[in-house]
């Protein structure tokens, strides 16, 4: 593991500052990528491994986009040996590792992201309390 869990520089070059649009993407990604897990432990536990490649596929962009380049080497092998047909050999072990690594990654993001929230919120209330509403950015009352 490289000790970053996760990057969002690319989602903030291609939203240029648009948080709103960075975290509606950060909210689809805890809802549906952790299914896409989920989905691979089941199919591999009733030995369909060879049926992993399309879930891995569909993960391996949004690991991606969020710089989570640890969880994405073990989905790349996963997604390769599925669709290759190879011997499965330590895909179990290499799932369980993406997993763990998935769920800090999403435990670190949802931490970020509630400070950052706490971060905006209050300075969003001192805006309030020094008159600068959207109407009113310079702090001047209107008449």
């Amino acid at each position: 593991m490289d000790g970053q869990l996760y990057n969002l520089n690319y989602l903030q070059e291609v939203f240029q500052g648009n948080d709103a649009m960075v975290c509606r993407i950060l909210d689809l990604f805890e809802l549906e990528v952790p299914g896409y897990f989920e989905e691979m432990a089941v199919r591999l536990a009733q030995g369909q491994w060879k049926d992993l490649h399309p879930l891995a596929h569909k993960a391996k962009s949004s690991l991606g986009m969020l710089g989570m380049t640890d969880v994405l080497q073990h989905i790349l092998y996963i997604e390769s040996v599925s669709r290759g047909g190879l011997a499965p050999q330590d895909i179990e072990t290499r799932l369980k590792a993406a997993k763990a690594e998935l769920d800090l990654a999403i435990g670190a993001l949802s931490a970020d992201r509630e400070t950052l929230n706490l971060v905006k919120a209050a300075r969003s209330d001192a805006k309030a309390k020094a008159g600068l509403s959207p109407g009113n950015r310079r702090g001047l009352k209107r008449a």
